[in-house]
């Protein structure tokens, strides 16, 4: 099984105005209220690909309760814990007709240490030896930045931990020696504290974040594809897939996703890194996560037949 962990989760409400101009009041002619969160938007397409999974995250308020609703109504496992107070963020996604896309995150509600402590007992009651636990996403105002350190540790032996997150975070995370963990160019570069224009620059930053301690690094870069440092010592590489992008939320996650599916499929580090390129630009190619038949038809049309 793959369990998720979100402990910032989110409704996504994609808009699409007619057109959009600072200080003036602007229309839209569509929205598209999803479920969200990185942890979240995993086990999703996990779900739809027909993988065992498990969403366990933390919910508050009415749109806390809206977001555990569409989970069901998605036919996605989840195990989520009510806050007493607060509401689950909502994030406004903009995508006016030829412009750039303009997101607005919202902050999450601030949780407690007693929050954490809930978490590990799920956490404890969930996991098994052979699964996967992914730790992914921001941390809510309110918990250390060792958050993600104690939910690994609370994992029985054999579990390998998946690691998606960015600065503090995912400097303390690499304590626990990740299975794997997926920085972007702008995570990469934030750990570097310097632009690495080249990509000879992002290779050796790679590099470096694996002695850190992750057995294996897969560096997503968008519109030039991703390349992924193996345990054995592999460079593996692959260009982006052709195709019009409508929205890059959630595209990283789904090649999370995509990459796990591959990875418990076939055992195949580089077959998973081809499911994680074809789930991360179906998703790019929709608005929200993309469905399973888009994933594995892009898969076929860029790697031969499915192997899974």
């Amino acid at each position: 099984m793959i369990c998720t962990v979100t402990l910032n989760p989110a409704l996504d409400c994609y808009l699409t105005p007619r057109q959009l101009v600072p200080g003036q009041e602007n229309r839209y002619e569509e929205l598209r209220l999803l479920p969200g969160g990185k942890g979240v938007n995993v086990s999703l397409l996990l779900s739809g690909l027909g993988a065992r999974t498990l969403a366990i995250g933390i919910a508050a308020g009415f749109t806390g309760q809206e977001l555990c609703a569409m989970l069901d109504q998605a036919g996605c496992p989840h195990d989520f814990f009510t806050l007493s107070q607060g509401l689950t963020r909502l994030n406004l996604k903009l995508l006016p007709p030829g412009g750039p896309e303009t997101g607005l995150n919202g902050t999450g509600s601030a949780l407690a240490g007693e929050d954490l402590d809930r978490m590990e007992q799920r956490l404890a009651a969930a996991l098994r030896p052979g699964d996967i636990l992914v730790l992914s996403g921001s941390l809510p105002a309110g918990l250390p930045a060792d958050a993600y350190v104690r939910l690994a540790k609370t994992a029985p032996p054999g579990v390998e931990v998946v690691l998606d997150a960015s600065g503090p975070a995912l400097q303390e995370g690499l304590a626990v020696r990740p299975f794997l963990v997926k920085p972007n160019r702008q995570e990469l570069e934030e750990l570097a504290g310097q632009p690495l224009p080249e990509e000879r620059d992002l290779l050796r930053w790679a590099e470096r974040l694996q002695h850190m301690g992750p057995k294996n690094v897969l560096v997503s870069l968008g519109g030039q594809g991703a390349l992924l440092l193996t345990e054995q010592g592999q460079t593996l590489r692959r260009q982006a897939l052709p195709g019009k992008e409508v929205s890059s939320v959630g595209a990283g996650d789904s090649m999370v996703a995509g990459f796990l599916y591959g990875w418990e499929s076939t055992r195949s580090l580089s077959n998973a890194l081809d499911w994680g390129l074809a789930a991360g630009a179906a998703t790019a190619f929709t608005q929200g996560i993309a469905s399973a038949d888009a994933v594995k038809e892009l898969y076929r049309q860029s790697f031969a037949s499915p192997a899974c």
